[in-house]
């Protein structure tokens, strides 16, 4: 019996390809979800082997996703496929509970090699997210923080996806809108990342954006 796969992208055209990628290896598609909160219903529903997931979509981002699919009693593994940049995205999803990390910007035909690796009971990220990984429980255990953090560490899952969402040019009604959360909320959000980013408006976000490598468009 071929492995049960859920596709996650807001994207039609992603999902196509992917598709024709997977079954082309011989899985099985068992549903596409444009959005979040589909995707949680549907796991729910069909329990499949693995879900393959993109950050960036509506009603419930990438990390709410696998916040409560690991909090319910689906076995189901995550494969993260997403534009967003490794650099600041995949140690963050190895540590909420992904098994897996594979950038858009790289052939699809790594997406297999992932994908096979997930289903064979692997993690597939790249080494430099797991030496961080090593190097972040070497230092809990001397109870030392390194003084060559990225700005962006100091924020948490739903800060930096707030912050990458700003960025890109979307109001606080838009992102209200695909995080399902309330404008007041998504107000709070951006006045706490200004503080601490050290950010007095969206010019200085937009250029703490660009130098740590943060799509702006």
């Amino acid at each position: 019996m071929q492995p049960r796969i859920v596709i996650v992208d807001d994207h039609p055209l992603m999902c196509i390809a992917v598709r024709l990628v997977l079954e082309r290896e011989g899985y099985e598609i068992v549903a596409e979800c444009h959005t979040g909160a589909d995707c949680i219903q549907t796991v729910r529903s069909l329990e499949p082997d693995l879900v393959v997931l993109d950050l960036s979509i509506p009603k419930l981002d990438g990390f709410s996703v696998i916040d409560r699919l690991r909090s319910s009693n689906v076995k189901t593994s995550i494969l993260i496929l997403t534009s967003s940049d490794s650099n600041h995205y995949a140690f963050r999803c190895l540590q909420a509970g992904a098994s897996g990390f594979v950038c858009k910007d790289d052939k699809l035909e790594e997406l297999t090699q992932a994908v096979k690796a997930v289903l064979a009971g692997y993690s597939y990220f790249q080494k430099e997210v797991t030496d961080q990984l090593r190097e972040n429980a070497f230092m809990t255990a001397r109870k030392t923080t390194s003084t060559h953090a990225s700005e962006l560490s100091l924020l948490t899952d739903r800060e930096l996806t707030v912050f990458g969402l700003l960025v890109k040019g979307m109001n606080n009604q838009e992102i209200s809108h695909t995080l399902m959360l309330s404008h007041k909320t998504i107000s709070t959000y951006k006045i706490r990342l200004m503080n601490k980013l050290n950010a007095p408006n969206m010019v200085e976000l937009v250029k703490i954006a660009q130098r740590n490598d943060i799509a702006t468009t």
